[in-house]
């Protein structure tokens, strides 16, 4: 790869990565029920997605009923119910640094069904991003019911977001990349809907400016911000893909004290910076084993 294409694949990275950081701010502006913003913006980026599909992808469909797909789908849907419902009771930092810890919840499952050995450097990687959760949960403990509810619930939403990597990584390597988010973006939107009217939440009538902000979640963070990583991951090592991705949280965060005004706490800061070395710490020992 020549330098005009490492600067391609490096300007993409950036602007995915700035796309993703942008997730929570929107979130946070919508006043819609958290079930009602993670159904459209699934929703939307289906319906984007559907043209290309259908134009390139057509022989892919016969994995439409695969059970793989259906459950990835499904937890998917969970994950971002779960997500989305931690902004309204933490900070917008608080729900990005806890959701990156996805990868670890990873690890910890290939080890337990997947018989992957766990070295030391994993390990420590995920007793460091334990002890800065703790931190930042003491921290919020005089906002019991409140605060910490959201910091479970964006830990929860890392563990479905793990489990859903976890149960696709099978499919991953038999169905090509568009199809297979197509098909379980597609799931998600399915039980996310089934969800709304369980739930008995109207479908419409919320403030327009939502719908705008429906519409950037699914173009911008879902959409350009997945995509661009995945095109990313094809030309430079995952390890370094993984680093400038914890960069995600760090740019949320600041984005959240300039957009929302939301302050930035000594123990967010502490706790962010022992979760995100833990995570690196981890991912990186994962891919030298691999190499190895």
């Amino acid at each position: 790869m020549d330098q005009v294409e490492k600067n391609r694949v490096f300007t993409m990275l950036a602007v995915g990565i700035t796309a993703l950081s942008f997730a929570g701010i929107l979130i946070k502006l919508s006043t819609a029920p958290p079930l009602i913003i993670a159904f459209y913006r699934m929703a939307i980026s289906s319906l984007i997605l559907t043209p290309i599909f259908l134009l390139k992808y057509r022989k892919e469909f016969n994995y439409v009923l695969d059970y793989r797909m259906i459950i990835a789908g499904f937890l998917l849907a969970i994950h971002f119910f779960l997500w989305i419902s931690a902004f309204e009771y933490t900070k917008v930092a608080n729900a990005v640094i806890f959701v990156s810890l996805q990868p670890l919840f990873t690890l910890i499952l290939e080890f337990l069904f997947a018989r992957e050995d766990l070295r030391k450097g994993v390990v420590l990687g995920i007793v460091l991003a334990l002890l800065g959760g703790i931190i930042i949960s003491f921290g919020d403990s005089s906002r019991l019911f409140e605060q910490l509810r959201g910091d479970l619930l964006a830990l929860a939403a890392a563990f479905f977001a793990g489990l859903y990597l976890f149960i696709g990584r099978g499919l991953r390597k038999e169905v090509k990349y568009f199809p297979y988010i197509y098909l379980v973006y597609g799931y998600c939107t399915v039980f996310l809907g089934i969800l709304v009217l369980i739930s008995g939440l109207p479908p419409v009538g919320y403030p327009p400016v939502n719908y705008l902000l429906f519409l950037g979640m699914a173009i911008g963070p879902t959409l350009l911000g997945h995509s661009s990583i995945n095109y990313a991951v094809r030309y430079i090592p995952v390890t370094l893909v993984s680093l400038l991705l914890l960069g995600e949280p760090i740019l949320t965060t600041v984005l959240a004290r300039i957009i929302l005004g939301e302050k930035i706490t000594v123990v967010t800061i502490v706790g962010g910076i022992l979760i995100l070395v833990g995570v690196y710490q981890a991912m990186n020992r994962k891919q030298r084993q691999f190499n190895n």
